[in-house]
């Protein structure tokens, strides 16, 4: 039978946990310049990350009031709540599982001029492939995706269906913006597919060559074998 700890005390600890660790590393951030084309470009911006590197993005990028969707069910609720803590909004919810709601909510959120977070094949996979739900978000608010990932040259994935990343204490740790990915409003469904495909291609190409730059070989470089 799974355990699972009272909410409010576990994402405490949660929380905790993060800053203990992520206050050793040491972080590089690279493709800024991509992240201000995106706001030139559309003001508010979403986020689009792999579900398996949120540990890293969510450090790199707290306490800037990103609202990020996580799903309703115990582990999402957990993590929604831990990020919290760090300084983001939490929107519950799923673009794939009664996803109207969370997409019309999240439209509305970068409309008024904040920015959100989407891991872009989460809540459940499949690993590595970009929904849908980020491509019509933009499309409805006229907003930029930018693709962001990150690696560490020492590190642990878990046997998670996304392969989470956990980066060892005092390790080098990278994080970098990708080429932003803009859907007109008027766009239709093939526009929008190739939207998402451009998405996946780019999330994809960065985070293998980040793999590899920092020492990663074989099943441990995006995307894994077993994808």
């Amino acid at each position: 039978m799974k355990i699972r700890l009272n909410p409010n005390i576990a994402s405490f600890a949660g929380a905790v946990f993060v800053r203990a660790i992520a206050l050793t590393w040491r972080m590089e951030w690279r493709g800024r310049g991509n992240l201000e084309e995106a706001r030139r470009a559309t003001g508010q911006v979403i986020f689009a990350f792999l579900h398996g590197r949120l540990l890293v993005l969510t450090w790199a990028h707290r306490g800037m009031n990103i609202h990020v969707l996580a799903s309703e069910h115990y582990d999402g609720d957990l993590m929604g709540r831990i990020i919290e803590r760090l300084g983001f909004g939490h929107v519950k919810g799923s673009t794939t599982r009664g996803g109207a709601r969370a997409i019309r909510d999240l439209a509305k959120l970068l409309r008024r001029g904040v920015d959100i977070g989407l891991a872009v094949d989460g809540p459940r996979g499949p690993r590595g492939v970009v929904k849908q739900g980020a491509v019509e978000i933009g499309r409805l608010a006229s907003s930029a995706i930018i693709p962001v990932t990150a690696s560490a040259r020492t590190r642990r994935l878990l046997k998670s269906w996304d392969r989470f990343q956990l980066p060892a204490p005092f390790t080098k740790v990278v994080v970098e913006y990708g080429e932003p990915v803009i859907v007109p409003d008027k766009a239709d469904s093939a526009i929008i597919e190739s939207g998402r495909l451009r998405l996946e291609e780019r999330m994809t190409a960065i985070t293998a060559a980040l793999d590899t730059e920092l020492g990663h070989t074989g099943s441990e470089v995006w995307p894994h074998e077993d994808r």
